[in-house]
């Protein structure tokens, strides 16, 4: 389907179920809003954009994109298809994430989490950056999580070969995500602000005082997924995405109501922000442009 011009052409990745389906339907609501939504498989996305058409959107503002985050070449692939098919493309919520029960590796050979949590929306927005650039104002949006700042990343073991605990994971990836943001927004304070870049936070207000660091996790987990939590979250997020106030606001942590947060110590100390970077730039050296 080829895009009209809208004011908003916004996508989601992770978008088929959760806040990132709640939200892609709410946003749809709006006809000046364009919605993509980001999911593994076709069958996915044609099955979530059934269903929020049925909750009335209209048939001709939403769309899918179907991408495997577990691939690299797919990611670069997905980005030229949007590039052709979206090139009015002004905001990208990164939602996709993964909790993984046990170790497992990619196509790519890296851990599945850091992947998709992290490693390819390094290189989807690398290389999906200079089309947004000349859609401005444009935003990006990463969603991170209050689990960054109860871990730090161990430098010698990034794939989590030596030690892999689930929940250890995912926080060492949302850290990272906060960090990629950040680093991100002064790169983007070279250009003006052509694009606004935000960490937004979906999971719930409070923090868990259990000192049991899995039970913690868990507890954080859970709540972000309750119905009444992907409700809340979602309504903060399409009021981030659509607010004019982020067409100037970059570099912040926000939560659910758009309220700034603190961020941990690690994901603001801007040494370790480009020494992920370079990590990162390091990996998906075959697929970014330029290298």
């Amino acid at each position: 389907m080829a895009v009209r011009d809208r004011r908003r052409t916004i996508l989601i990745t992770g978008g088929t179920d959760g806040v990132g389906r709640q939200t892609a339907a709410d946003l749809a609501q709006h006809p000046d809003n364009y919605v993509i939504i980001h999911g593994r498989t076709k069958e996915s996305c044609e099955k979530t954009i059934e269903l929020i058409r049925k909750e009335g959107a209209r048939y001709d503002n939403i769309d899918y994109i179907a991408v495997d985050f577990t691939s690299l070449k797919a990611v670069t692939t997905a980005v030229e298809e949007i590039k052709t098919r979206y090139p009015a493309i002004s905001c990208v919520v990164c939602n996709a994430s993964t909790v993984q029960q046990r170790r497992h590796e990619t196509m790519d050979g890296f851990e599945s989490t850091f992947q998709v949590n992290f490693l390819a929306h390094f290189l989807f927005l690398n290389r999906l950056l200079p089309l947004l650039e000349q859609n401005t104002p444009s935003r990006i949006i990463v969603i991170g999580s209050t689990l960054h700042s109860w871990t730090a990343i161990d430098w010698q073991d990034l794939q989590a070969g030596a030690d892999f605990e689930k929940y250890l994971q995912f926080s060492r990836t949302k850290l990272m995500c906060h960090m990629m943001a950040f680093a991100l927004h002064r790169r983007m304070a070279l250009t003006g602000f052509k694009v606004t870049v935000n960490v937004m936070d979906l999971g719930r207000e409070r923090r868990e005082t259990n000192n049991n660091y899995r039970f913690r996790c868990a507890s954080a987990l859970s709540t972000s997924e309750s119905v009444f939590s992907v409700g809340r979250s979602a309504g903060g997020l399409v009021q981030v995405v659509e607010s004019p106030a982020l067409n100037t606001m970059s570099g912040k942590y926000l939560d659910c109501h758009g309220k700034q947060l603190r961020s941990g110590a690690d994901a603001t100390n801007e040494r370790l922000q480009e020494r992920l970077w370079a990590e990162a730039t390091k990996l998906c050296a075959n697929y970014l442009l330029n290298s």
